[in-house]
């Protein structure tokens, strides 16, 4: 049966749309890569010549850019000659597309979307092959992307609102009178343990990841934040066993990329006998819904063919699970890795679920 002239004109304005998007996250990676957006919220209203000068770059360019992220409502102009117009970066410009720890800080997701679009001949040929792209291979705006975009919950939520919501967990990390040994598994660019440093001085964090770039930069962190008497960070395939036994242990946003999610839980659960671990993981719907309007389902949807499942299928045999990491998945993995308590812990996330598991 024939299409409907509805049904097409909304199937291809769906995708017009989505190439609007595109674009308009291209240029936000330049304002965010170039520190355009830096400089219009730190030195107030400028016109291209002086932000272009302020940044050191061509002021036609600017000029252009400047264009359109007024036309899309990222910054306001005083009149309309590009030339001698004013340019401002719109309220709350700052928090969403400067400011590095405010909760609203999304400006990396423009490096994990170009990002991507660097990677789709490698993923072209990885598809049809079943095979996976490395994550180093997605390169340093990746690795800075993923680590940027989680930092502004570890600094804001993790003490304030997280740990207040796991009173087992809270009340072991308080306890000075025997300090707690934590890990923190896929610990990345080392943001969540440097905040579990800072917040619980008695205790010793040891961060441990595959990522040699990442290591070296928790490592430079910690040294900046000055917590590396207490925080240190190991270069380790987590699919194999790790030295040393840890009271409290921590999986953020990670559990659902390793290519061996059952080897590392069994790794977990090996070092922490008589502990309790903590999984952050993607808030996925407990069953597919399909087709959404819920745009954090969609994202994680889409993001996983893109980013999360070939980064964890460079090896024939990897089973990761990809973004998509529904409850009973989780469970599945735990209770295979040894664990006999797995729970769902109350605390309410957007894009988060977490589980205790012991």
């Amino acid at each position: 049966m024939a299409a409907s002239e509805q049904a097409i004109e909304e199937l291809s304005g769906k995708i017009f749309l989505a190439a609007l998007g595109a674009t308009e996250i291209c240029n936000v990676y330049l304002g965010h890569k170039l520190g355009l957006y830096r400089a219009l919220a730190n030195n107030g209203p400028q016109t291209s010549a002086g932000l272009a000068a302020l940044v050191g770059a061509d002021e036609r360019n600017v000029r252009e850019w400047l264009q359109a992220q007024a036309v899309s409502g990222l910054v306001t102009a005083s009149g309309p000659d590009l030339a001698t117009a004013e340019f401002t970066l719109v309220e709350g410009g700052r928090e969403v597309l400067v400011d590095e720890t405010s909760p609203a800080y999304v400006a990396p997701l423009s490096q994990a979307a170009v990002t991507v679009g660097r990677m789709m001949s490698r993923l072209v040929e990885a598809f049809p092959a079943g095979a996976g792209v490395a994550y180093a291979e997605y390169g340093p705006d990746a690795i800075g992307a993923q680590a940027a975009l989680n930092r502004p919950a570890f600094v804001n939520e993790l003490v304030a609102t997280w740990l207040p919501a796991l009173p087992r967990v809270a009340e072991r990390l308080a306890d000075r009178s025997s300090p707690a040994a934590v890990a923190d598994f896929g610990c990345g660019s080392g943001w969540s343990s440097i905040e579990l440093a800072k917040a619980y001085p008695h205790i010793s964090v040891t961060g441990f990841d595959a990522d040699p770039t990442s290591i070296d930069a928790a490592t430079k962190a910690a040294a900046e934040a000055g917590v590396a008497d207490r925080v240190t960070f190991r270069l380790r395939d987590l699919a194999q066993p790790v030295d040393g036994r840890y009271d409290v242990a921590f999986l953020f946003e990670c559990l659902h990329d390793f290519g061996y999610p059952d080897r590392v839980l069994t790794t977990v659960r090996a070092a922490t006998p008589d502990g309790v671990v903590v999984v952050m993981d993607e808030a996925a719907d407990d069953v597919l819904v399909a087709p959404t309007d819920d745009p954090v389902q969609r994202f994680f949807a889409n993001i996983s063919p893109l980013w999360c499942l070939p980064q964890g299928r460079d090896e024939a045999d990897m089973d990761p699970v990809g973004t998509v990491m529904r409850p009973d998945r989780l469970r599945e993995l735990a209770t295979g890795a040894g664990f006999g308590e797995v729970e769902v812990a109350p605390i309410e996330h957007p894009f988060f679920r977490f589980y205790t598991l012991a």
